[in-house]
């Protein structure tokens, strides 16, 4: 319960408004009739808060407050001093001990509704006039005085800032004085005793000296910048000499296949002749003569005619796309002729009147293999003869073209011998 009791005043208000107003507050707040909590003496007075948020002046619950900030004192700027009674507070004076309530009170005309704070209400405080406001078991007296007269504070204020403000600038004065008489002004007297060499020899030596001053700032990161220009030196060089026995090395296998592939044309060339045409002038004689096929019985005479009597292989009109002589093209295709002739023959034992052309499609790649080997056309009815020579393609080999890839479509017709 809060309670507020007004000693030693009239029971009407317009005379506590028509007093001075305290120039000084008491304020002591008590826990039952004995212990003191805190006491603060406001001079000039000020705003006086209880409660549990940060910045009130005392520390009270909000269990008795009713609120976690509550004014009791507020002190105007034209120098009203008001007592308040915050909500639910009960008002107590001397002579009567009845509690009354802040809106008992203004009824009565002992205090005014508070314009700041919701069913509050305030009480001037004059001069020897004491309040005590009740809240449950803490009791808070405050007590208005008039207090010791004090000096107007702006004046001296001023008069303070105008003497510092004048002290600094004589000192920062002084201490210019001090420095200016401690230099003289640069003459060119003082050189008059040196000669124009010991002048250039003394430039000389100064430059010198500065200049092994930054050799010896710099040593380490120069020091450190030539390693690693030798290091990637030495990189670079062993990068090189990679390179060159890699293309000494290609070079030497391009030599020996070159070789490899004039004996096996001159081995050919004969044939070549009775097919396509006089094949063997395109190439160079070499050095060396070509070796001889090995020798065959007659019996394996007899026996490889007969075969190839049993069955015709023919090759087409060959297509050509890339830079790639297509007489080379032709020959190694014709050194596999025995490998697409197994494959026909195993077709004539389920037909014997089998016949029909073969178009094999397919790309030699930049290092001579053969890739996306297919069909390019065919017209054979026997589709297990087609997939077999298509697939004799893709063991074949042929040499580096020079720009690129070349793609083939190399058609080979076949018909029963007799």
């Amino acid at each position: 319960m809060v309670g507020v009791s007004v000693a030693s005043d009239p029971p009407v208000l317009g005379a506590r408004v028509s007093a001075a107003s305290a120039r000084a507050v008491d304020v002591i707040v008590r826990w039952g009739d004995d212990c003191v909590l805190a006491a603060r003496e406001l001079s000039p007075p000020r705003p006086f808060f209880v409660g549990e948020e940060e910045g009130c002046d005392v520390v009270l619950p909000a269990e008795i407050t009713g609120a976690s900030r509550v004014p009791v004192l507020l002190a105007r700027w034209d120098g009203d001093v008001r007592a308040v009674v915050p909500k639910g507070a009960r008002v107590v004076f001397d002579g009567e001990r009845k509690p009354m309530t802040p809106a008992r009170a203004v009824a009565r005309g002992l205090a005014e509704s508070s314009r700041a704070y919701r069913d509050a209400a305030e009480i001037p405080l004059g001069s020897g006039r004491t309040i005590a406001v009740r809240m449950g078991p803490i009791t808070i007296e405050i007590t208005g005085s008039e207090g010791a007269p004090r000096a107007p504070r702006e004046s001296v204020l001023e008069r303070r800032t105008g003497l510092s403000h004048l002290a600094s600038v004589l000192l920062h004065l002084l201490v210019f004085a001090a420095l200016a008489s401690r230099f003289r002004p640069f003459e060119d007297d003082d050189f008059d005793g040196v000669t124009d060499d010991q002048k250039f020899f003394i430039q000389q030596m100064l430059r010198r000296s500065d200049e092994r001053e930054m050799e010896g700032l710099y040593a380490d990161e120069i020091a450190g910048l030539e390693y690693r220009a030798r290091r990637r030196q030495r990189k670079d060089r062993a990068e090189m000499d990679l390179e060159a026995a890699w293309m000494r090395s290609l070079q030497a296998a391009g030599e020996r296949w070159s070789a490899e592939e004039f004996a096996r044309a001159r081995a050919g060339e004969p044939e070549d002749a009775h097919d396509t045409g006089l094949i063997g002038l395109l190439y160079d004689r070499p050095p060396k003569p070509a070796p001889t096929a090995a020798p065959v019985s007659y019996n394996e005479y007899l026996q490889a005619k007969a075969r190839d009597a049993a069955t015709q292989t023919r090759p087409g009109a060959m297509a050509l796309s890339g830079r790639l002589p297509p007489e080379v093209v032709r020959r190694i295709i014709r050194q596999n002729f025995g490998r697409f002739r197994l494959c026909y023959e195993n077709g004539l034992r389920n037909n014997p009147n089998l016949q029909g052309r073969v178009a094999v499609r397919f790309v030699i790649g930049a290092d001579g293999a053969v890739s996306n080997v297919g069909n390019g056309g065919s017209d054979m009815p026997d589709g297990g003869v087609v997939s077999c020579i298509v697939r004799s393609f893709q063991g074949l080999s042929f040499p580096r073209p020079e720009g690129g890839i070349v793609t083939v479509v190399y058609p080979i017709m076949f018909s029963p011998g007799g």
